[in-house]
């Protein structure tokens, strides 16, 4: 009988799990440490402004009706759970809005670390090394998806890269925080593998911030698991039937180098944190950006306008009409509407009256898809034509960017003491003694229960 083998790097298990579990902060560049704490800072913010919209009140439902309770904080509310509740609700909070950083990774990461590291009082050092360490794991897996773009891997035939990798990168940061040794560490990898899942087209609906959660969720669950000696295959990912081959076939090229330099170059380090000035899928960010550019040098009427042509990137951003709120943050034509009639594109815009609002749905059926243009084309009914160039992305990249960002989108859950105090503990986060302080001050109000 011959068997598929997958030509990935053979011990790719054991090395993330050993990088896991003996990752110190004193191995970590300087501009690594910085660049997590910018990434926990944005990743707490966005999680509070999430808790009072729609995805905030019905994780409010869940707790009460499922009677939560435990040592762990839900950020910007007041509802108390167990480690692993705690995570699902904080990762899902993380990425309800998708203003979470870049590649969305912080999500159930810190939800991950957070959780263990209040239930277990654990220091800011250890859960600053337990966020790094899921971050360089998840990472160290991204280029299986970095091809998605171009028609090429699991993420063109539909897999997402967050619900497949998120679990093994939380169960990691979880482990971490437990202090889990190599041994047990690579029993939280294998039990991870299996426990994964997530598609391209959740994309515009809540079940896309639902596998984060759930990747938070699952990650806990592993590591607390292997804590207790549940053993999982010490070859999940690399080995024939495992995770790479299952989501395969993938690039042999890619397989080889997986892990290949982990511990030793830092993708924080390289890369940085890509923290955004939008709350929307990634490729909207640019053509938006072109669309205020071009208004504030030239106000627009929506009347005026007869079309507006640019690449709407249909992949992913798939929800061309949306018809709820939540859709709009997958939706190019929404995204540029919104834009061009109120001259900006707020969090808080993604809600089902503007979506249903007909001057906005008037703009959306202006929008014409011109696949690979780097042009943004508005054309009026006189025939003029205006046109502004896409730029790359201006994403916000100093402390000081950030902080503001999260002042602004907590400034109705916390108080200003409460904004400063967690501010200032992120940015001293190595030195906390224990994170007790710090998820004592994101503590807000419970929103109130909807239909």
């Amino acid at each position: 009988m011959q068997f598929h083998q997958v030509d990935a790097t053979p011990d790719l298990s054991q090395r993330l799990a050993w990088f896991s579990a003996n990752l110190r902060i004193e191995d970590v560049p300087v501009n690594a440490l910085a660049n997590s704490k910018l990434a926990i800072l944005d990743c707490l913010g966005v999680s509070i402004l999430a808790v009072s919209q729609e995805v905030g009140s019905a994780l409010s439902r869940l707790a009460t009706s499922e009677k939560w309770t435990g040592p762990c904080s839900v950020w910007g509310s007041e509802i108390r759970a167990s480690s692993r509740d705690a995570a699902f609700a904080n990762g899902t909070l993380a990425h309800a809005l998708d203003y979470d950083d870049g590649g969305h990774a912080s999500t159930y990461l810190l939800a991950a670390a957070m959780a263990m590291a209040e239930r277990d009082d654990a220091s800011g050092k250890r859960l600053l090394e337990a966020f790094i360490v899921g971050r360089e794991v998840r990472m160290a897996l991204e280029p299986v998806f970095a091809d998605r773009f171009e028609g090429v891997g699991p993420g063109a035939r539909g897999w997402h890269a967050n619900g497949i990798f998120g679990p093994i990168a939380a169960a990691c940061s979880a482990g971490r925080v437990l202090n889990l040794d190599g041994p047990h560490m690579l029993h939280a990898v294998g039990l991870a593998a299996g426990s994964c899942g997530a598609l391209g087209r959740d994309g515009g609906t809540l079940a896309k911030p639902f596998r984060a959660g759930h990747a938070a969720a699952t990650g806990v669950t592993c590591a607390l698991l292997a804590a207790e000696g549940f053993t999982g295959d010490e070859k999940a990912l690399e080995a024939p039937f495992g995770l790479l081959s299952a989501i395969g076939p993938i690039n042999e090229k890619t397989l080889a180098g997986l892990g290949a330099n982990l511990g030793q170059k830092f993708h924080l380090s390289q890369h940085g944190v890509k923290v955004k000035n939008i709350a929307a899928g990634a490729r909207a960010h640019a053509p938006v950006e072109a669309m205020l550019r071009v208004i504030q040098r030239q106000p627009i009427a929506a009347s005026d306008v007869a079309t507006i042509e640019c690449d709407v990137h249909p992949f992913p951003l798939l929800r061309i009409l949306p018809k709820r709120g939540h859709e709009g943050r997958f939706s190019m034509a929404f995204c540029l509407s919104v834009a061009l009639f109120f001259g900006r594109l707020d969090p808080t815009d993604f809600t089902d009256d503007m979506v249903h609002d007909p001057r906005v749905q008037i703009l959306m059926r202006s929008v014409r898809h011109s696949p690979g243009s780097k042009v943004l084309t508005i054309i009026l009914r006189n025939g003029e034509k205006l046109t502004e160039p896409v730029l790359p992305v201006s994403d916000l990249c100093e402390w000081s960017q950030v902080a503001e960002k999260f002042s602004n989108c907590v400034r109705r859950s916390l108080t200003q003491e409460q904004r400063l105090s967690v501010i200032e503990q992120v940015d001293h986060l190595e030195e906390l003694v224990s994170v007790t302080a710090l998820a004592a001050s994101l503590r807000g109000y419970t929103p109130p229960l909807t239909s």
